[in-house]
């Protein structure tokens, strides 16, 4: 068992040191307990051979000599700190680290040997992991034979979470006879052994051997505690690293793993990740991407690919949405392109990111059903017309006179071919932007006429409905935007004619324009039955109709706003909804003021 220290109160009254007696030379008890708390950060100094804690300069009668010794000895201390100090600032190998703080400590304690002790997994065994003076074979076999925690000066040090030292280790009474070899082979009598901690727990240890039998001083302990505080915030440093390292290592394994592309940018939008997938599907290697901003002209071979990331960058989306883009150049496929904003622990963005899933194998299906539609539309067509015709004959008495029987009969029957052409009309436009055959001419246009032209259109409709249409135009005159007119048209019109068929009668569907700084927006506000939140997923799917609008108008495609959004999104625009079943529901139709933004050319979206 430990001997505890043997302390005078009386400043007069010493201790005579023994073979293996504490010996502490303190004015009283508060001083020795002030002393322990600073220099040892609160722990009680257990020793176990005599040791001699006094502190200099309290000798009176000093001679000039012995002060500026002790005044060299201190600033070479001082020194040897503020050296530890830059190995924690400059390094950051772990091992490279220590070491140097060993080597260090050992030559401002004049000690022969300084290592370093580290915890097995299960924190039962210990082995030296960094040393300064020793034989590596030593660390090599403390290694393979770790020392199990309570043995020895270094377990008892980890076991206890104190200071342990011996001025002696050769003729100490707790060194088992059968270590004494192995001691006397390395030459060392005196020893400290200090536990390195970590918010009162303990990480690791360090010893420091002397070659011969040494009184400790409490500078020495002093000392010694600064750099186990210093070697633990390194281990622990270390730790962290290691455990983020490896986190950051599962994650790249996970992406690099994916079978879906993923590009991530920073805040200026150069590339910094880009995994295997990516470059399956743009045919360019990682390197020929990390650090550049894509967006930016490239020629050559790298051309084509650099002009499909600019575009898959320059989509316009909203956080977590998702737009398709088919590739232009050789290698066509058809990408679904998310995007996900990137943000720290203080949810500031910091960067964002494309998932991009290759969905072309489900687009040759698609088409395969769209030319099925397509073949059978235009089937229909040829008699749908002529049916369309015939009833207009009979409508206007060419054919003879109609009683009022006859022309409600006619009104009733030409209604339903009307409808019928219609959905024909919706199935082929459908079918055509499937195919990537809906012929796009983009030019700069004014909206505002675009707009009016539309509410022209479809005010007999609203009549019909007992609907008022009501018109904001912008506060200031819109700049004119990269549009397809005909096809644009056809967007709003279904929005708006969309407005109208749900709205409740008597109500008013107002159209209002907007500009922004980058933004110009077409807002569809509607009083009718809304869309449940249950169905806001689907509302832009092919076919789709609400159980709501089917109960309110048993007619309808479902093929309305599908074709509206598909062209929406053929002009990098974004088209999004707010909506309540109790006060209706918002459509809001954005395109880029942005010139980077623009649709492609004609050209390019011919194969898009």
């Amino acid at each position: 068992m430990p001997i505890k220290e043997e302390v005078s109160s009386s400043p007069s009254k010493k201790v005579k040191p023994g073979a293996h007696t504490a010996v502490l030379e303190y004015q009283d008890k508060e001083q020795q307990r002030q002393i322990l708390k600073e220099s040892l950060g609160g722990a009680r100094g257990y020793v176990t051979t005599n040791y001699s804690l006094a502190k200099r300069g309290r000798k009176t009668g000093a001679s000039s000599s012995s002060i500026e010794k002790d005044y060299k000895e201190q600033r070479r201390i001082v020194q040897a700190l503020e050296k530890t100090s830059r190995h924690l600032a400059t390094e950051t190998d772990i091992d490279t680290i220590l070491k140097s703080i060993a080597e260090t400590t050992a030559k401002a304690l004049g000690a022969k040997y300084v290592n370093f002790w580290d915890l097995t997994p299960d924190r039962k065994r210990a082995f030296v992991m960094a040393h300064y003076g020793m034989q590596d074979q030593y660390m090599e076999h403390s290694q393979k034979d770790p020392i199990p925690i309570g043995m020895a000066w270094i377990g008892r040090a980890l076991s206890t979470g104190q200071a342990w030292a011996t001025s002696d280790v050769q003729t100490d009474p707790l060194l088992p006879r059968s270590w004494l070899p192995a001691v006397k082979k390395q030459a060392y009598h005196g020893l400290l052994c200090m536990p390195l901690m970590k918010r009162d727990q303990v990480i690791g240890g360090m010893c420091i051997y002397f070659k011969d039998r040494h009184q400790h001083q409490l500078f020495e302990f002093e000392i010694a505690t600064i750099v186990a505080n210093q070697a633990a915030t390194a281990l622990e440093n270390s730790r962290i690293i290691r455990d983020l390292e490896a986190e950051r290592n599962k994650t790249l394994s996970i992406i690099q793993s994916l079978n879906d592309g993923l590009i991530m940018y920073d805040l200026e939008g150069r590339v910094i990740m880009f995994n295997p997938k990516a470059e399956e599907l743009f045919w360019i290697k990682r390197e020929d991407v990390l650090g550049k901003t894509v967006s930016a002209g490239v020629s050559g071979d790298q051309a084509v690919p650099f002009e499909n990331l600019g575009n898959i960058y320059n989509l316009t989306q909203t956080d977590y949405s998702t737009k398709e883009y088919t590739t232009v150049g050789p290698h066509k496929v058809v990408l679904k392109a998310t995007f996900i904003p990137v943000r720290d622990e203080r949810k500031l963005k910091i960067g964002s990111m494309h998932i991009l899933r290759d969905i072309t194998p489900e687009k040759e299906v698609e088409l395969l059903k769209s030319s099925f539609i397509s073949t059978a539309s235009h089937q229909l067509r040829t008699p749908l017309t002529g049916i369309k015709w015939s009833l207009q004959s009979l409508s206007s008495g060419t054919l003879g006179p109609l009683n009022d029987e006859q022309r409600q009969l006619l009104e009733g029957t030409s209604a339903v071919n009307e409808h019928l052409i219609q959905l024909v009309n919706d199935l082929l436009d459908a079918s055509r932007i499937e195919e990537g055959r809906f012929g796009y001419t983009f030019k700069p246009e004014d909206i505002t006429p675009i707009v009016t032209q539309v509410l022209d259109t479809l005010k007999f409709n609203a009549q019909k409905q007992k609907i008022s249409l009501e018109f904001v135009p912008p506060a200031e005159l819109p700049p004119q935007v990269i549009l397809d007119r005909e096809h644009i048209a056809l967007a709003i019109q279904n929005v708006i004619d969309n407005a109208i068929k749900y709205s409740r009668p008597g109500s008013v569907v107002r159209v209002a324009l907007y500009v922004g700084k980058t933004l110009l927006s077409l807002i569809v506000q509607d009083h009718g039955i809304g869309i449940a939140k249950e169905d806001h997923k689907f509302i832009f799917s092919k076919f789709f109709r609400a159980p709501n609008a089917i109960e309110h108008q048993t007619e309808g495609s479902g093929l309305g706003l599908y074709i509206a959004k598909n062209i929406v999104d053929k002009h990098n625009g974004l088209i999004y909804f707010e909506s309540d079943p109790r006060t209706g529901t918002t459509f809001t139709i954005q395109f880029s003021l942005d010139p980077k933004k623009a649709p492609q050319s004609s050209s390019q979206a011919e194969g898009a």
